[in-house]
């Protein structure tokens, strides 16, 4: 699950700030649990081996496997209207979260940061909307019928 993160990260790096990894994320975790949030890991581990590790990765670190956490708290939800909404205000406050370790640095920095990539922010949420909104239940769906029919042929064995 979190060389699949990597790898649609990888795969849609050529358009900023639009991405799937948020609706994966969401998939995992409504399907398989915790073990959504160790996938974060993995995807953020091998992101980092990528693109290097800097002030980012720590970002991610803590971004990702919260958003799962929450994600896991609120997984009975079956509507993807709301978890359309969920993804896309994750996309919305990406850069806000990022901004934060700036603070130290500087407030008047960390604002600054923030205020310049708002723009990539709003790309981002309609981007995370819009995915959740055209490919979340039916790949909600998939994910669901797979782990059924692994869990039906486990048995059999």
């Amino acid at each position: 699950m979190g060389a699949l993160l990597y790898a649609t990260q990888v795969a849609l790096a050529a358009i900023p700030n639009i991405e799937v990894v948020t609706l994966l994320i969401v998939i995992f975790t409504k399907n398989f649990g915790k073990e959504g949030t160790l996938a974060c890991f993995v995807y953020v581990f091998l992101t980092a081996i990528t693109w290097g590790f800097g002030l980012w990765w720590l970002t991610y670190l803590v971004v990702w496997p919260l958003f799962s956490l929450i994600v896991y708290k609120l997984r009975k939800t079956d509507n993807w209207i709301v978890w359309a909404i969920i993804n896309g205000a994750f996309g919305l406050c990406f850069g806000a979260i990022f901004a934060l370790p700036y603070i130290f640095v500087s407030p008047a920095y960390a604002l600054n940061y923030w205020i310049s990539g708002i723009p990539f922010d709003v790309t981002h949420c309609t981007g995370n909307f819009a995915a959740a909104i055209i490919l979340g239940k039916p790949l909600d769906t998939a994910m669901k019928k797979t782990v059924k029919y692994a869990k039906i042929k486990e048995n059999r064995r």
